[in-house]
């Protein structure tokens, strides 16, 4: 029997870099075939988008996983699903030239300058990568329905590279994405910045809005060495006005993540300290454990034992403390 494969990122995604469209925002697994997630350049709204020639691209890969072979950038990669002809779902939708899923990362300016940033060269040769003007895209995207909440009322939208929360428009995003109907975003942030968009969204009930913020630290002096900013406190003071803002609608949509770092943040004495400040001080009613990736490709995703012990240690405590977990990217591989 042949095996199918499908991910509906392939099919449906689409990441908005800074220079180009991608597939997706993942490819963690195969960092030396990153440059292969490429479907065609855009550097802004001097470049009119073939949308024929991307979903051409897109319906090619789609059509050979269903063939079995999965694309050198995706190997390794847990969101790819198996199947095959006798299964009662046969995924027809996925040739359909519609996107339900975006990533907007057009831009890297951030307030920080974390140790295992994914644009961290970038931001050392370029200092920032500035965005450029995003609206007449996502205009062209809404008005002829390129991005499409019919087809699929769960679409998304995801903040996927910098500090979203910074961008001068970042307020006008989700202004114009609920205009039209959109319901669900996700939003991935350092914290530092607070954002009354951030809170007025968390406590709105008809609006599904996944925030994470990555704390990674249970001390000043460690999320120091994490972030390269003197931070901390004005990170915690928002994480807890924004778990104050969530409990008016749903408590977990605000996620507090913890990437394990070796001979940086690897220790349970951390941890614990990270765990109470967030659960018993701050409020956050559901937590999040990953993996740092640079470390992680290096060893080739071998990872030692104490640091899978350290995973399933913040899950334990989660569990036996009522905590909404989950883990991610890399974590979440590991089969914990």
């Amino acid at each position: 029997m042949v095996k199918m494969y499908r991910c509906r990122y392939l099919a449906h995604g689409l990441y908005i870099h800074y220079d180009c469209f991608r597939h997706c925002h993942l490819s963690i697994h195969s960092p030396n075939e990153r440059n292969n997630n490429y479907i065609i350049p855009y550097t802004g709204p001097k470049d009119k988008v073939d949308w024929k020639r991307v979903f051409e691209i897109k319906n090619k890969l789609v059509k050979e996983m269903r063939e079995g072979n999965i694309p050198a950038f995706c190997q390794g990669c847990h969101w790819i699903e198996e199947f095959d002809e006798n299964s009662s779902e046969q995924f027809n939708s996925d040739l359909d030239n519609y996107l339900d899923m975006l990533w907007i990362g057009h831009s890297n300016e951030c307030n920080a300058n974390c140790i295992y940033c994914f644009s961290y060269q970038e931001i050392l040769e370029h200092r920032t990568i500035k965005g450029y003007d995003i609206f007449p895209l996502f205009k062209e995207l809404l008005e002829k329905k390129i991005y499409n909440l019919e087809k699929n009322p769960g679409a998304h939208i995801s903040f996927a590279m910098g500090e979203p929360t910074i961008l001068k428009k970042f307020d006008d995003i989700i202004k114009i994405f609920e205009k039209y109907g959109n319901k669900f975003f996700a939003l991935y942030t350092n914290g530092i910045h607070y954002s009354k968009m951030t809170q007025k969204v968390l406590e709105n009930p008809n609006v599904e809005i996944k925030v994470v913020i990555s704390l990674d630290a249970g001390t000043k002096e460690v999320f120091k060495k994490v972030k390269k900013v003197d931070k901390f406190n004005d990170v915690c003071n928002n994480i807890k006005k924004y778990a104050q803002a969530a409990k008016k609608a749903n408590p977990i949509d605000l996620g507090v993540k913890y990437i394990i770092i070796p001979n940086i943040n690897d220790t349970k004495e951390e941890i614990d300290k990270w765990f109470d400040l967030c659960v018993n001080k701050l409020g956050v009613k559901y937590l999040i454990a990953d993996v740092e990736e640079k470390w992680f490709v290096r060893q080739n995703g071998e990872v030692p034992e104490y640091v899978k012990e350290l995973l399933r240690y913040i899950r334990k405590r989660s569990i036996d403390a009522g905590i909404e977990f989950e883990f991610y990217d890399r974590a979440l591989v590991l089969n914990l």
